[in-house]
């Protein structure tokens, strides 16, 4: 018998990762009042999806910015997992209004095996 057909597992749909800047997800200059990046993502992720994953360790990210340099932040790693790709949308949604607020070209995405840049702007 595998384990996917035991009546003890549930299944929760595909992975989706994104990656926030440390620095910014409790700094309330980038939202209004008292609200943080941090709340609002924790917010929304139990509304929509009620179970996250959050990694409090940050990770360091690199790339190569728009105008051709090397750039690097620390990043702290979010997780939901969900089947239905409208809801994927929606998350990118989310995401597009967070690249904004936080004053970020664009947040790293992975679902499945697939990798995505959301951008603040129309590319």
């Amino acid at each position: 018998m595998g384990t996917k057909n035991s009546p003890h597992i549930l299944a929760l749909g595909t992975m989706t990762v994104f990656y926030i800047p440390s620095h910014k997800l409790d700094d309330p200059r980038f939202y209004h009042g008292t609200q943080t990046a941090r709340s609002t993502i924790h917010e929304f992720l139990m509304h929509r999806y009620r179970a996250y994953t959050q990694a409090p360790t940050p990770v360091k990210g690199y790339w190569i910015d728009q105008d051709n340099e090397m750039a690097h932040d620390v990043m702290e790693r979010f997780e939901v997992s969900f089947n239905n790709e409208a809801e994927f949308d929606r998350l990118i949604e989310f995401l597009v209004e967070n690249c904004q607020r936080l004053d970020e070209d664009a947040i790293y995405v992975t679902r499945g095996n697939r990798s995505y840049l959301v951008t603040k702007n129309p590319q």
